[in-house]
C-alpha cells in the first residue's frame, strides 16, 4: 500500500516486544507503529486471521498491551490491525506515536476522525 493511501500516521519504531497466541510467547520487533496497528517482524508463524495480543515494554513496570488481528504477513513481516486496549496502553500509545511523528497535529486530527466513525 502506498504512503498516500494510509489513513493512519506511521512512525519507525524499532521496539522490542512480543506477541502472545494462546499460549505461545512470540518475541518481536516493532517496524513502524500507528494508532491503529503496527508492522512486526519476528513473527514467522502469524497467519492472517489469528488473533494475538501485542506486548510493547517502554520502561520497567510500563507497558501497552493491545489486542488485534494478523491482517497480512509476508516473508519477513507481519501486519496487525489493532482491535482493543485498555485507556492506559492508548494513552502511552499516543504520546509514542504524537512524539515520534513529523506532524504531530495531524495524529489528534486521525484520532478525532476515528472518533467521529464510532
Amino acid at each position: 500500500m502506498s504512503k498516500n493511501k494510509r489513513r493512519s500516521t506511521r512512525v519507525s519504531a524499532g521496539f522490542e516486544a512480543y506477541v502472545s497466541i494462546g499460549d505461545v510467547v512470540v518475541p518481536v520487533a516493532t517496524k513502524n507503529i500507528s494508532l491503529k496497528g503496527a508492522l512486526l517482524t519476528g513473527c514467522d508463524d502469524c497467519e492472517p486471521g489469528t488473533h494475538c495480543e501485542l506486548h510493547l515494554p517502554l520502561s520497567p513496570g510500563i507497558r501497552i498491551v493491545v489486542d488485534g488481528t494478523i491482517i497480512r504477513h509476508g516473508k519477513s513481516e507481519s501486519a496487525m490491525a489493532f482491535k482493543e486496549m485498555d485507556e492506559l496502553s492508548f494513552t502511552f500509545l499516543h504520546r509514542l506515536v504524537t512524539l515520534n511523528a513529523n506532524d504531530p497535529d495531524n495524529v489528534d486530527e486521525e484520532l478525532l476522525q476515528i472518533f467521529e466513525k464510532l
